[in-house]
C-alpha cells in the first residue's frame, strides 16, 4: 500500500521546468543524487557527470532506460549517509504521515536526527523526510531542486523546515505550480529551489500562468499583509471566543450514522445519538444559520452522517446492541485501537457556530448552529461567542475576503488552519467587542 500511494510520475513537462531552474543557478553540475527516483526520469534531462537515484521499489528500477552516466540503486536512500552531492533533485512521495509505515518513519527520524539534531513534527507527510535529507546530504554551497507541495511555506507541520532553512541563511526561491499539474494529487504543487551557496537568508515567491511563465508575488500567499498568523489557545485571551477543530472519532464509517441507520438500528435521539455534521457542503452558499428545518431536508432526508453516537452516557441496550456487532475490521484504526473502549471518544461540547475549514470563496463557510449539532471532521466548531458575536463570525466577519491571506490548498481550495481561525477571531474580537 505504501509503494502504491508512492507511486505518482512526474510530467516531462515538468522534469524539464525543474531542471531549467537548476541550470539558472548552476552552470555545472557534478554529482547528482535524486531519492525517491521512480523510474530515474530526472536523469533523461539534465547535464552532469552522476546521477544516482535511490528507490525502494524494485518493480520501479527494472528495465528503466538511463543515460550511461546514470543509475538507479534499488534501496531506502536512508539507509546511506551522503554529503557530497552538488545537486539533490526530484518528486519525493507524497505520502500522509497516517500512512507511512511506523518502522520506516521511526528509521528515518532517527537519521534525521542524528545528522541535524532537527526532529520533524509528528504529522509530517513522506516528502518532508526526504526534503531535509535532501538539504543535508548536499556539499555546503550546493544546490537542492525538488517538486513538493506548496504549502509546505506556510503549513504548521513544516515549521521546523522552515525554521531550519532559515538559520542556515540560504536562499530560496518556490514556485508554486498550475493545480492541474497533478490530476490525481489534491494538492498544490512546486518547485523548490534552495541555494545552500547563498547565505542572504532571502525567500522568493513565484506562480506559474497557463502560458508557462512566472510572475513573482508579494509573499507566499501573494497578499502584502501575509498569510494569516498562527495563533495558539494559551496565546489568546481567557474566555475569548475560539475554534475547535472537528471530532475525529476514529471511524465516521459507523460512530455517525445516516437516518436510515439510525432508524434501523432503533437508536433514540437524544438518548443514543445526538446531531452531527461532517461536511457543510449541502448547506447554500449565502446560508448564515443552521436550524431544524435544515437539518431535516439537507441531512436527514437526504441520506447524509449526521447523527453521532453518545459516549458521555452509559449505552442503552439498543446501542449497546449495535456497538457490538460492529465487525473488527471497520474499526482497525490507531485512534479507535489506542482506546481502552474502541468506539469511546470524548464527547466534544455544542458549539456556537459550525465552520467548514476549507473554502474558495472570500471566507470559509459558517453557520450559527440553531440545531446543536457537533462539529466532525472538516468542520470545526466555534465556541465563547455572544450572539451578537456568532452572528458575525456566520456572515464572514462584516464582509473581509481572507482569500489572498490563506496558501490554496487544491484546485483552487484553500484549507484555513484552526489556529488561523483563532488569529482572526482574537483580533475581530477585543474585550467581547467586534473591531
Amino acid at each position: 500500500m505504501y509503494l502504491d500511494r508512492c507511486q505518482v510520475d512526474t510530467p516531462d513537462t515538468l522534469v524539464e521546468a525543474t531542471w531549467k531552474h537548476v541550470r539558472e543557478a548552476r552552470s555545472e553540475i557534478s554529482k547528482v543524487l535524486d531519492f525517491g527516483a521512480g523510474d530515474g526520469r530526472f536523469a533523461k534531462y539534465g547535464i552532469f557527470d552522476e546521477y544516482i537515484g535511490f528507490e525502494i521499489d524494485e518493480d520501479r528500477c527494472r528495465g528503466s532506460e538511463l543515460p550511461i552516466n546514470a543509475r538507479l540503486v534499488n534501496q531506502c536512500a536512508f539507509h546511506e549517509n551522503l554529503d557530497d552531492a552538488d545537486l539533490c533533485i526530484g518528486n519525493p512521495p507524497f505520502v500522509r504521515n497516517q500512512d507511512l509505515p511506523e518502522g520506516w518513519r521511526q528509521h528515518a527520524s532517527n537519521v534525521l536526527k542524528k545528522r541535524t539534531g532537527l526532529t520533524l513534527s509528528g504529522l509530517s507527510n513522506a516528502w518532508q523526510y526526504f526534503f531535509l535529507l535532501s538539504l543535508i546530504s548536499c556539499k555546503t554551497d550546493g544546490l537542492v531542486a525538488l517538486v513538493i507541495p506548496y504549502e509546505w511555506v506556510s503549513r504548521p507541520s513544516a515549521r521546523n523546515l522552515r525554521v531550519y532553512i532559515r538559520e542556515q541563511g540560504w536562499s530560496v526561491k518556490v514556485y508554486r505550480l498550475v493545480d492541474t499539474t497533478f490530476d490525481s494529487v489534491l494538492t498544490t504543487s512546486s518547485i523548490t529551489i534552495v541555494d545552500k551557496s547563498s547565505r542572504t537568508g532571502t525567500w522568493q515567491f513565484f506562480e506559474e500562468s497557463r502560458d508557462g511563465t512566472w510572475a513573482q508575488k508579494i509573499s507566499e500567499s501573494g497578499a502584502a499583509a501575509g498569510v494569516i498568523p498562527y495563533r495558539r489557545r494559551s496565546e489568546m485571551r481567557a474566555n475569548a471566543p475560539r475554534a475547535v477543530r472537528g471530532l475525529s472519532p476514529g471511524t465516521q464509517k459507523v460512530l455517525t450514522l445516516t437516518e436510515a441507520e439510525r432508524a434501523r438500528c432503533g437508536l433514540e435521539i437524544s438518548i443514543d445519538v445526538v446531531p452531527c455534521v461532517t461536511t457543510l457542503r449541502a448547506l447554500p452558499a449565502d446560508q448564515t444559520s443552521f436550524g431544524e428545518d435544515q437539518f431535516r431536508v439537507l441531512f436527514r432526508d437526504a441520506g447524509q452522517k449526521c447523527w453521532l453516537i453518545r459516549t458521555d452516557t452509559p449505552p442503552s441496550r439498543n446501542l449497546a446492541a449495535y456497538l457490538s456487532c460492529v465487525p473488527a475490521a471497520d474499526y482497525q484504526t490507531a485512534t479507535c485501537l489506542e482506546r481502552e473502549v474502541w468506539w469511546k471518544f470524548n464527547m466534544p461540547p455544542v458549539p456556537d457556530v459550525l465552520m467548514a475549514q476549507s473554502f474558495k470563496g472570500t471566507y470559509p463557510k459558517a453557520v450559527v448552529n440553531s440545531v446543536r449539532a457537533r462539529a466532525v471532521g472538516g468542520v470545526c466548531g466555534v465556541y465563547n461567542l455572544e450572539p451578537a458575536q456568532a452572528a458575525l463570525v456566520s456572515t464572514g466577519l462584516n464582509g473581509i475576503d481572507i482569500r489572498e491571506r490563506v496558501v490554496a490548498h487544491s484546485h483552487g481550495l484553500r484549507k484555513i488552519e484552526i489556529n488561523q481561525i483563532n488569529a482572526l477571531l482574537d483580533d475581530a474580537f477585543v474585550d467581547g467587542q467586534f473591531v
